[in-house]
This record gives C-alpha cells, sequence and structure tokens, in this order.
C-alpha cells in the first residue's frame, strides 16, 4: 500500500495522550477514528491477523467509543455503529488460542478467552440497544442491528460452551482431589 495507507503517527498520539487529553478531545477522536479504519481493513487483507494486531485493533476501538460516548447521547446511531464494531471485533476469534480455563488479569486489556467473549455479549447487547434507539425498532434496527443480533446470538451460544468448559474443569478438578484424600 502506498503512503496513503499508513496508520496517523504514533508520536502525535503519545504527545496528545501523554498531555491528559480525553479520548473525546479533539484531534484525538478524529485520530482513533482514522486509525480504526486503516487498521481493520488490514485484519481481513494479511490472511491470519496475530494476537498483537486484533489486540491493536480492539484497542482503538474501544478508545473511538470511548471518545464518542463523551460527545454523543445513547442511542446515536454513530455511537450504536461504534458499538457494534468494538463487539464484532471483540467476537473476533483469536489467532493464538489459550488453553487454559483461567480468566485474564483484571488490568489488561483486551481481556482474553471466556473474558473477550463476555466483553463481546455484552458490547453487543448494548450496541442492539443503542441502534434500537437510533434506527428504531419498526426497522428492525436497520441492516446492523439485524447483523449484530447474529453475531450476539452466535457470541452467546459460544459463551454457553465455555461456561459447560469451565463447570466439567471445575467438576474435574473437585473429582480428582476427592481421589486423592
Amino acid at each position: 500500500p502506498g503512503s496513503c495507507c499508513k496508520p496517523p503517527n504514533h508520536d502525535i498520539v503519545k504527545t496528545l495522550v501523554n498531555a491528559n487529553l480525553t479520548p473525546a478531545t479533539h484531534p484525538l477522536l478524529a485520530i482513533y477514528r482514522l486509525h480504526l479504519s486503516l487498521l481493520i481493513p488490514s485484519l481481513s487483507s494479511s490472511g491470519n491477523p496475530t494476537q498483537a494486531a486484533l489486540d491493536e485493533v480492539i484497542d482503538i476501538a474501544a478508545k473511538s467509543v470511548a471518545g464518542l460516548s463523551h460527545i454523543l447521547r445513547p442511542g446515536h446511531p454513530v455511537r450504536g455503529i461504534a458499538l457494534a464494531e468494538l463487539g464484532k471485533l471483540l467476537a473476533v476469534d483469536e489467532p493464538e488460542t489459550n488453553t487454559s480455563i483461567a480468566p485474564t488479569s483484571s488490568s489488561t486489556f483486551p481481556p482474553s478467552g471466556p473474558d473477550r467473549l463476555k466483553l463481546a455479549v455484552s458490547t453487543l447487547r448494548q450496541a442492539m440497544d443503542e441502534l434500537r434507539i437510533g434506527f428504531g425498532a419498526a426497522s428492525d434496527e436497520g441492516e446492523v442491528g439485524r447483523e449484530v443480533r447474529g453475531l450476539l446470538a452466535n457470541a452467546e451460544k459460544e459463551m454457553s460452551v465455555w461456561d459447560v468448559r469451565i463447570r466439567e474443569a471445575l467438576e474435574d478438578t473437585v473429582l480428582g482431589s476427592k481421589k486423592t484424600i
């Protein structure tokens, strides 16, 4: 790609963040939105994105949602679409599968494993609520709402699978410790 497709200069972002600007501050929000619009296509064009690349896109999307949430009221269509975008990114299968069921540290963002999936579900639910307000229930929350509804149903099914796996692992642990007594 040409120079038009390079992400914004990270030094500019660091300078603005170090100046204690909120994500809603101009030009920081615009830079986050631009950066996000450049990073999302790179995920699909690279074939198999790395964990770090996916986490970076999710982090930028979350900062963008935070900024938009400061300046737009709940139910604004742009805010609903940004939440849907973040929820979709959180629902993407992680390239590096973590076989442990232990939750990630609460200070780590974005989380991984079941914690990421739980965050995806809650973000997609919030997106549905906001899309319902922004586009109206009569229109079936618009095209984005219909897509989010399908993603949410799939994420909830996957979450139930995680819940079963966690429950089985806990039962195996309890049974294993009883056998050693």
